[in-house]
Order: structure tokens, then sequence, then C-alpha cells
């Protein structure tokens, strides 16, 4: 759905950070954070033929992290063991 930011926006909903919407431009977001804006009249309904901007969720710094992504592996190379004599 795309809006109209008319207001200075701050804070975050649903991780997405308000602050990153500039006053004035059109931006073409999901359903759920344009009902919001719109019904706190942070936002005004634009026709969809409008060009918008769309921004990612995540920048480069949001990406980045010093902890591991729980679905990373840190496999490690098999330990080697005693030898067992053959008989």
């Amino acid at each position: 759905m795309r809006v109209r930011i008319t207001q200075r926006l701050s804070g975050s909903i649903d991780g997405i950070q308000l602050s990153r919407f500039v006053t004035g431009l059109t931006y073409d977001v999901g359903t759920t954070l344009a009902n919001y804006l719109l019904a706190e009249g942070l936002a005004v309904p634009v026709d969809e033929s409008t060009p918008a901007l769309v921004l990612p969720i995540q920048d480069d710094s949001e990406l980045k992290s010093e902890k591991p992504l729980p679905s990373e592996a840190h496999d490690r190379p098999r330990r080697p063991g005693r030898r067992r004599r053959q008989r």
C-alpha cells in the first residue's frame, strides 16, 4: 500500500525503524504498517500509480552482528582418536 508521510516519525514497529521515513515522500509499505500510519494520522493514502520508494527492512549495519546466526553450523574437524591395535 502506498502512503505519503505527513509527520516526522520516531521509534520502531515490528523491527522497522520509523525514523528512516522522510516527511513528504511516498513509500510502498505493508498493509499492517500502512494501516498504523493512517490510523495515527502520520500518513495519507496515495494512488498506486504514484511512484514510491521501497526501503529494505534491514540495511547493512543491521545485518552485521558479532554473534553467528543460529542457522550457521560451526563444524570442526574430527579429532584424531587413539588407534586401536588389531588383534
